[in-house]
């Protein structure tokens, strides 16, 4: 005879019933609240509907398979549970009172052939276990987490460099997964701009905040591959709302017309994600007459923040997130050779002066935007294997290869900065994983107060010189009367 255990438990937190609805109903997302699950994982694509399939992989070893058969939107969803131990029915039923929103759910579990000692065993462990995750759930729903605080001992790792090194691998990323807070956000209406977003952590940003129902802007430079690329976002996520822009942000023409069709159709930016980048050897000038990294990495970045703060400022919580690479800690910004002219010219050191030009830029845009409510952040992604990272640094990648992360795994804190509570409530930092480090961990790097006014005033010349100029329309000619 098998062994039916039934679980009915019932959470009621203050937030809104569509809300709640989008956070549950993406079953990928439970070992954000399920504290008995590894990690999750969809098999199908698009929105969760019947005949949505999830792997979950729990913590004591083992794989269940669930699949939706029945769903109404904001109101239940049942799924069909099976693995190696047992199956189950679980049913979740929403309901609001207009400010409250309750979350039950019923669970049956069918244990074949128990022992006697199981009958005495299984009933209170699931008891335990059903209580647990639906604290978790309400913990992940109230959404009200404090922002990580730097930890010195993240710090001391850094500075000493290679006890840190690691933490750039995907064996960091497990790590400090582990500490992580959920992320029950809601982005349905609110607008992510993302350049580079055809490969890479670009791209796999903009897939999660898509999926997370935000409205997408794709920057990128092939116009046939990112209209290839938007196809496949918008069947994988079930997302309609993306769109694409074509511009190289390496020339500042591209960039200026971006600017402007933005500002045109004046579109709020809630995320704004400068992250397009890649590393040049040897010295290579734009069309336009600049060294390739200064002109990708940091003077592009530069003119398209500065010129979509209006469209910043009309969001209610905008966030500006700097991709930024572990390389800018080796070098100090040369303000009187921005574009690498002096000496022998190597692309990995043009690539990291640039990125410490942007993180320079973060930390003064955090400073001077933080009355207008714009979080300015900066993160590195980590040793991510990316199309870029395995072309530009073949040998790197060959020795490193089996240790990298996935662009997934680089992405998520972009998409944490992004999306979450919690970093919103922070500005002007630099992240790796959630958790805040050091700008510089050594003092050779740090700029003076002169260099970073003369960084800024450099962009700002920049900027204005490489604006093309506005062309006034004709006047037509007054005709003549014939006498």
């Amino acid at each position: 005879m098998d062994n039916i255990i039934t679980l009915d438990e019932t959470i009621t937190v203050e937030r809104d019933l569509k809300e709640v609805f989008a956070y549950v109903s993406e079953f990928s997302r439970i070992d954000e609240w399920d504290p008995g699950v590894a990690r999750g994982h969809k098999l199908t694509d698009g929105q969760p509907g019947v005949g949505s399939e999830y792997r979950i992989d729990m913590k004591a070893g083992f794989s269940l398979h669930y699949r939706v058969i029945e769903f109404e939107q904001d109101k239940r969803m049942l799924m069909t549970v099976n693995s190696k131990i047992f199956t189950a029915r679980e049913e979740i039923l929403f309901d609001s009172d207009g400010d409250n929103t309750s979350v039950r759910y019923i669970a049956n579990f069918n244990f074949p052939k128990p022992l006697a000692v199981a009958n005495r065993i299984y009933p209170a462990a699931m008891d335990r276990v059903g209580k647990s995750t639906m604290e978790g759930l309400q913990a992940a729903l109230e959404d009200n987490f404090d922002p990580p605080e730097a930890s010195p001992g993240l710090a001391l790792a850094d500075r000493l460099v290679l006890p840190g090194i690691w933490r750039f691998t995907k064996l960091g990323y497990r790590s400090s997964r582990k500490r992580w807070k959920p992320v029950s956000a809601y982005l349905e209406g609110r607008h992510a701009l993302v350049t580079g977003a055809t490969s890479g952590v670009g791209l796999a940003a903009a897939k999660e905040l898509a999926s997370l129902g935000a409205t997408i802007t794709l920057v990128a430079r092939n116009e046939v591959k990112a209209r290839k690329i938007l196809r496949t976002l918008q069947q994988q996520t079930g997302n309609e709302n993306i769109a694409v822009e074509i511009a190289d942000m390496g020339l500042m023409s591209d960039v200026h017309a971006l600017a402007d069709r933005l500002l045109k159709a004046g579109k709020p930016i809630d995320m704004l994600i400068n992250n397009a980048g890649a590393l040049f050897n040897p010295r290579q000038q734009t069309a336009e007459g600049l060294e390739k990294s200064f002109a990708l990495l940091l003077l592009g970045p530069y003119i398209l923040t500065e010129r979509l703060h209006p469209l910043l400022l009309k969001s209610d919580s905008a966030r500006v997130v700097n991709v930024l690479s572990g390389g800018m800690y080796s070098q100090k910004i040369q303000v009187d050779d921005l574009q690498s002219l002096k000496g022998s010219y190597s692309g990995s050191v043009a690539y990291a002066r640039a990125k410490r030009g942007l993180m320079i830029m973060t930390e003064e845009w955090a400073k001077r935007w933080q009355d207008d409510g714009i979080a300015v952040n900066a993160m590195h992604p980590g040793w991510a294997d990316t199309p870029g990272v395995e072309t530009a640094l073949p040998g790197f990648y060959r020795i490193t290869r089996r240790f990298l992360r996935t662009p997934e795994e680089g992405a998520d804190t972009i998409v944490w900065l992004a999306a979450s509570t919690e970093a919103g409530k922070v500005t002007g930092e630099f992240w790796l994983d959630r958790e805040q480090h050091p700008s510089h961990i050594s003092r050779r790097t740090r700029e003076t107060p002169d260099e970073r006014e003369t960084l800024v005033k450099t962009l700002e010349e920049l900027a204005q010189t490489t604006r093309p100029a506005v062309r006034k329309p004709r006047r037509k000619a007054a005709s003549k009367r014939s006498a």
